[in-house]
């Protein structure tokens, strides 16, 4: 077993690294006010999003959602998706990655 705390860095991320098992990955993504990820997609992957703290929008496929604390979103392969955050703190978001094997 491993326990991480994602406080347990002095230096500013975009994305910290959790685990990795098999087609698995996960990390925690954070975003400062006004940050912005450009919508892109994957071919090869689906992902979870799990809104930890802040506020912010989603964009998907083109068309802008508002997501707070405690959403949860799933991005299938081929969905654009990208993340704004316009809330006055930090946006922070659990990201759980699945490679699709072919």
């Amino acid at each position: 077993m491993k326990i991480l705390n994602i406080n347990d860095t002095t230096e500013k991320i975009k994305r910290k690294a959790l685990f990795t098992e098999g087609t698995m990955d996960s990390g925690i993504l954070f975003y400062e006010p006004g940050e912005t990820m450009t919508p892109h997609k994957h071919s090869d992957l689906d992902e979870i999003f799990y809104v930890i703290s802040g506020k912010g929008i989603i964009t998907i496929n083109g068309k802008d959602f508002s997501i707070k604390e405690n959403d949860v979103m799933l991005s299938p392969h081929e969905e654009s998706h990208g993340f704004t955050n316009n809330g006055d703190e930090k946006l922070v978001i659990l990201q759980i990655k699945n490679t699709i094997m072919k």
